[in-house]
């Protein structure tokens, strides 16, 4: 594995305080601290781990074979998962089967192209901005009364009865604003979304007229394949089409998560909503570019404990712990997005890999078999560029998926009413959109951008350089804490139950870019996938402090057919 990997997914060591992890306790005060290096937005692949006696097996011309299971069995191992649309097997071997007799035995099987290790992917931890909650935000959304008709007052008790001129009640005063979509419409907060093209059809908040003037995505289905969704968040709720997990805690068990399709981390549902996050009455405070497309819920990450030095209390390494999954979850969940007739793919999933190595060449022909069978089902696939901040020129090293057969790459853009500015304490001040530092870039990337957030942070209610979105309240009618029990989850992130957070990273790039396509293809039904990218390419807009062109919807849905 090369340096830049090893460097890439580096956790950062946890100073305690008792046993209580110090970032934990800066976390549940707003992360009102700047670190030097903040962790990102972006799920990864760790390419040192692996999943024991674990497999993952490519066929030639993506086709299994009918007596592939007979094959699999003569060579000591079973067979545990068939992607037919891919052409890709999931093994397991037994355990007293070693690992170099399992890998000779399953590559001399006949039509078998690669085999690799199953390996484990990571959620790399956010750095958060919980969002306060006030009573009033989160009540049934009733009106106050008003009067109808004008109080009567007693008659006097002495002298005389006299004439007045008629009383004038003052009108009753307006009812009170909307509590709905308000981090879009009455705050600066929805500057990600409105920077892509999600504004129109006058809604409040942003230009009266746009994009969704012409549709906001009805009828179209975007699958997010990450760590679940909260499924009663009223961001989320409206849109989902589709609940269903590829999590088996007979592989990989955790005692952080049920493994239900309910996302029990943050991560997929900070995601899913900045792609297709509702929109009017009886939704929640935020807006996605494509609030009406349908979300396809398809989980492929869990909760895992963390690893604390010192600490073996399982609820402080579960609040300390990220997702992760298997790659075969997350291709079983790619194979389910094209079963139930996804539009888009949306994976906020991505790791450097070295091509001069068996595993990462190995890597790179399973995600080009994988992502080539959704590019052929007619599905837009669109993934983070990656949070390593490398150029990408030189070609020994890929950023997988986004470098995949089919996919496109999408690289992180700041926002320009707060300029990009690392230094500790900065505030924010107007300036150019920018290629946000952690993004990674170069021609072989070919990516286009979208925003991703960068320092410095704002307020929950002000300009940020950081990016609002939905988080998870865990499991319904549970509080926070280890889930020994059916009355405790966990939700957001290290967070507790939060229903919104500020975060930044490609994370939200790809999401982003996904609402934008699913506004595109509810615009032009006709076109193919291929068609919706070379549109979105074509009216991508080049600006003077960004090397990368940053993607625009209301361009995009102005182009002819480009095909």
């Amino acid at each position: 594995m090369s340096v830049l990997i090893q460097s890439a997914l580096a956790k950062p060591s946890l100073r305690t305080v008792g046993t209580r992890p110090l970032y934990r306790i800066i976390s549940r005060l707003a992360a009102l601290f700047l670190p030097l290096l903040p962790p990102l937005a972006a799920a990864q692949i760790d390419t040192t781990s692996v999943a024991p006696h674990r497999y993952i097996v490519l066929y030639r011309n993506a086709t299994i074979p009918a007596d592939a299971e007979a094959h699999v069995l003569s060579a000591g191992a079973r067979l545990t998962q068939r992607n037919e649309h891919l052409g890709i097997a999931a093994v397991q071997s037994p355990l007293s089967q070693d690992d170099a007799t399992t890998l000779r035995n399953l590559s001399a099987q006949p039509n078998v192209s690669y085999v690799l290790h199953d390996r484990i992917i990571s959620a790399l931890r956010l750095r958060l901005k919980p969002v306060a909650i006030k009573a009033a935000d989160v009540n049934s959304g009733a009106q106050p009364l008003t009067p109808t008709s004008p109080v009567i007052g007693r008659l006097p008790t002495h002298g005389p009865i006299v004439s007045t001129a008629p009383i004038t009640v003052p009108p009753p005063p307006p009812p009170p604003p909307p509590s709905y979509d308000t981090y879009y419409t009455s705050t600066p907060q929805g500057w990600a979304v409105q920077q892509v093209g999600g504004y129109g059809n006058n809604t409040p908040g942003a230009p009266a007229h746009g994009p969704w003037d012409t549709t906001m995505g009805k009828g179209i289905r975007i699958a997010v394949i990450d760590s679940g969704v909260d499924q009663s968040h009223p961001d989320i709720a409206p849109n989902i089409g589709l609940n269903l997990t590829e999590v088996d805690q007979t592989a990989y068990p955790s005692v952080c998560d049920d493994g239900s399709p309910q996302d029990q981390q943050g991560h997929g549902t900070w995601t899913a909503s900045l792609a297709a996050g509702a929109i009017g009455p009886g939704t929640g405070k935020i807006v996605g570019v494509a609030p009406q497309a349908t979300i396809l819920n398809i989980k492929a990450l869990q909760r895992m404990p963390a690893s604390i030095t010192g600490d073996t209390n399982p609820n402080d390494q579960c609040e300390a712990g990220e997702a992760s999954g298997l790659l075969s979850w997350v291709m079983q969940g790619i194979e389910d997005a094209i079963t139930n007739r996804a539009d888009v793919i949306s994976l906020s999933v991505g790791a450097v890999a070295d091509l001069t190595t068996g595993d990462g060449a190995g890597l790179l022909a399973a995600f080009n078999q994988i992502t080539y069978a959704a590019a052929q089902a007619n599905i837009v696939l669109i993934a983070s560029g990656g949070n390593d901040g490398i150029d990408l020129s030189n070609t020994r090293y890929v950023e997988l998926p986004a470098q995949s057969r089919g996919v496109l790459a999408i690289a992180a853009s700041t926002n320009p009413a707060c300029a990009q500015n690392t230094t500790p304490n900065a505030t924010c001040t107007p300036g150019p959109v920018s290629l946000a530092y952690y993004s990674n870039y170069g021609a072989p990337l070919n990516a286009l951008a979208a925003p991703g957030g960068s320092y410095p942070d704002g307020p929950d209610t002000g300009v940020s350089g950081w990016i609002q979105g939905a988080c998870s309240s865990g499991l319904p009618n549970t509080a926070d804490g280890l889930p020994a029990d059916s009355a405790h989850s966990y939700g957001c992130f290290n967070l507790g139950h939060t229903p919104y957070v500020q975060a930044m990273g490609t994370s939200a790039s790809a999401p982003l870019a996904a609402g934008v396509a699913a506004l595109l293809r509810a615009a032009h039904p006709g076109w193919s996938a291929a068609t919706v990218v070379t549109a979105m390419r074509n009216s991508a807009v080049t600006l003077p402090g960004l090397s990368i062109p940053l993607i625009n919807a209301a361009a995009a849905l102005t182009q002819p057919n480009p095909q």
